[in-house]
């Protein structure tokens, strides 16, 4: 008789026992446990940056509009990908591919110095546009939104084709009415800079005649 109600008394708690072990799990129960966080099957989910998120969808950067940040970094990645390390077959070097006249120009003297300092790549830019603003500045005034070749021109499509072949060459496409336009060594005309880099904000820059590096 005891034996009988020993066993009779364990069965309930056995039956409740499997009931607990075979409950459904809430969704956050599930993934409140350790498995989920160390003993993962496969490989780990690549969670993006909240910049990642917002690339713009044509360039693979970081989406910053139409302001001055937006223009360095979509020319940057014109030029380099963005890439402060690269340098090209004919000796461009930098994120913003600059050559020994333009690194002359704005103060530069150490290559070397030069590759490995992103801030001094960055702050030679904005150097750069200073100047060239200054150079390009009766221009810029003159022929701010009017259409020469099809174009319409703007004060950052002027900056970013001096950019690619220098002030002077830009003057000359103007001069000309849109006759005269210069190609790189690449074979890319100042043209495909003014189209794709106009309507930017630049005004942060100001012209300077004496702009140089301070780095």
């Amino acid at each position: 008789m005891v034996n009988r109600f020993m066993k009779l008394s364990v069965l309930p708690l056995i039956m409740a026992f499997a009931m607990l072990g075979f409950s459904p799990t809430t969704k956050a129960e599930r993934n409140s446990g350790s498995i989920f966080i160390s003993n993962i099957v496969g490989e780990q989910a690549y969670v993006p940056y909240e910049f990642e998120v917002n690339m713009n969808p044509e360039e693979d950067v970081p989406f910053l509009g139409k302001s001055f940040f937006g223009f360095a970094e979509d020319l940057g990645f014109s030029e380099s990908s963005g890439n402060y390390k690269a340098v090209n077959r004919l000796g461009y070097m930098g994120k913003y591919q600059f050559g020994r006249s333009a690194l002359e120009w704005v103060g530069v003297k150490s290559k070397y110095t030069f590759l490995n300092s992103p801030d001094l790549q960055e702050e030679a830019f904005s150097t750069l546009i200073s100047l060239n603003k200054f150079v390009l500045q009766d221009y810029i005034t003159e022929y701010v939104g009017q259409y020469i070749a099809g174009i319409q021109i703007t004060e950052s499509g002027l900056i970013a084709a001096a950019h690619l072949g220098g002030a002077g060459n830009v003057m000359k496409f103007l001069d000309s009415e849109g006759e005269n336009i210069f190609a790189d060594a690449n074979n890319v005309p100042i043209t495909k800079y003014m189209k794709r880099f106009g309507g930017y904000d630049l005004t942060s820059i100001v012209p300077d005649a004496n702009a140089r590096v301070t780095l």
